[in-house]
């Protein structure tokens, strides 16, 4: 009969634990946010590991002041239609969500001064196309940003209203469109996949700043192999690559042109076009230069 009690105990015990899905019902007005207390959740607690949080409507407000708060919840999504609002002030204060899942809304909204600045930490997960808005101010994202979805900065109000990624532990593989202004901070990384010519993920939009500074990484492992095929990599009219940015696996031939040999052929980045592509090899090249000299003097 002990052996039997025994047994069960251990059955029961290794039964999975499950979270219960908590939603916020109403939105945080001004002065109030339910980021670290019940005010608004279906269940009237503050956030616990022990739940999963899910925002669907405007919106979820951070607390209004200079602290660092972490979320307690173990997962934060963000639903379309809902907004997580940044309300803190100062520089000094940061948010943590170890588990932020964008799916379809507002990751982060900065909606309070240009002199206060929201410091993103945690991970960030995109699996839906979804905004991070640096509207009224700067968003540092320290966080590793990860996902395929599309990444949309809406604007800004002006100067110093800049969304920047400073994490070096980025896997996403989605597109960003900037209508703002954005900056990949030194050491941090993009990611982009190359396929068939002119299949990729890609930076766009119509902001008047895009800065890059950190790490470009392609991954070349399905990209098409023909001379003449090209991928898109920056459309925005308006892109500087400053001193610290890197093309990594690739070499940078004169600060301006990265090249490298995989799958039997030579690709080239060009940071005056945006433009990744396939090219002919040195020695092709150097033949074709030849052969418009020749003709040049067969002309003659």
């Amino acid at each position: 009969m002990m052996k039997k009690i025994c047994v069960l105990a251990l059955a029961l015990l290794a039964v999975p634990a499950f979270s219960d899905v908590i939603t916020l019902t109403a939105p945080d007005t001004l002065g109030q946010s339910s980021f670290n207390s019940g005010l608004h959740w279906s269940d009237g607690q503050p956030p616990s590991a022990a739940n999963d949080y899910v925002v669907s409507i405007a919106q979820l407000r951070t607390p209004a002041d200079g602290g660092s708060y972490v979320f307690g919840g173990n997962s934060l999504t963000i639903n379309t239609g809902g907004i997580l609002m940044y309300k803190g002030t100062g520089t000094a204060g940061s948010i943590t969500v170890n588990n932020l899942i964008g799916n379809g809304g507002s990751v982060i909204d900065h909606r309070n001064g240009v002199g206060d600045v929201c410091n993103l930490y945690g991970n960030i997960s995109i699996i839906a196309d979804s905004v991070m808005y640096a509207k009224q101010g700067p968003i540092n994202v320290y966080a590793a940003i990860s996902g395929s979805a599309k990444i949309t900065n809406t604007g800004s109000d002006g100067a110093g209203r800049t969304l920047t990624f400073y994490s070096s532990a980025n896997t996403f593989t989605g597109s960003i469109v900037n209508n703002g202004r954005f900056v990949l901070a030194d050491d941090a990384v993009l990611r982009f996949v190359i396929g068939a010519s002119g299949v990729n993920n890609s930076i766009s939009g119509t902001g008047p700043q895009n800065d890059f500074n950190g790490d470009f990484i392609f991954d070349l492992s399905g990209a098409g192999t023909n001379v003449g095929d090209s991928w898109t990599i920056v459309s925005t009219s308006a892109k500087t690559f400053g001193s610290t940015f890197n093309v990594v696996g690739f070499t940078d031939v004169d600060g301006l042109i990265w090249k490298k040999y995989a799958n039997g052929v030579f690709y080239q980045f060009d940071e005056s076009t945006g433009v990744l592509s396939v090219i002919p090899e040195p020695a092709s090249m150097m033949l074709l230069g030849l052969g418009g000299l020749l003709s040049v003097f067969r002309k003659r």
